[in-house]
């Protein structure tokens, strides 16, 4: 993983005194660029992974309040990569999975549904656009 990440903390004492932490999957440095910078303006943490097999080892690692998941990705796709993380024998299981991708055919919604996806968010997509997914599927208040 990529050693800029921000400090995250397992302790639930300190889950009210920090901003919501979400997980991003997304194998294109720029998209990661992208959601650093989109993070920063919605004052969330973003811990960045380029690959399902970094946000496996993260989700055991830390607790996040969602996933924003890339749905075309070499090896692993985020479908897949889904399917893995809802088989997890943990309370991660059931964190709230956006998919984040630029299909938008019209069972493009329904098949990251079907993979476990919470919710979807088509590409190209505005700030204001984000938020309000993250805000439906993060904590009350933390936005």
């Amino acid at each position: 993983m990529e050693s800029d990440q921000p400090q995250l903390s397992n302790d639930p004492s300190e889950a009210e005194k920090r901003k919501p932490i979400v997980l991003v999957v997304d194998d294109d440095r720029s998209h990661r660029r992208l959601f650093e910078l989109l993070a920063e303006r919605l004052e969330i943490t973003a811990h960045m992974t380029a690959s399902c097999d970094e946000a496996m080892e993260a989700i055991k690692l830390f607790t996040f309040d969602a996933i924003l998941m890339d749905c075309r990705m070499p090896g692993v796709d985020g479908f897949l990569c889904t399917e893995k993380i809802r088989a997890l024998k943990s309370a991660q299981t059931q964190v709230p999975i956006i998919a984040v991708t630029g299909q938008t055919g019209p069972h493009a919604r329904q098949k990251c549904l079907d993979a476990g996806m919470d919710d979807y968010l088509a590409k190209p997509f505005t700030l204001e656009q984000l938020h309000l997914k993250l805000a439906r599927w993060l904590p009350p208040d933390t936005l």
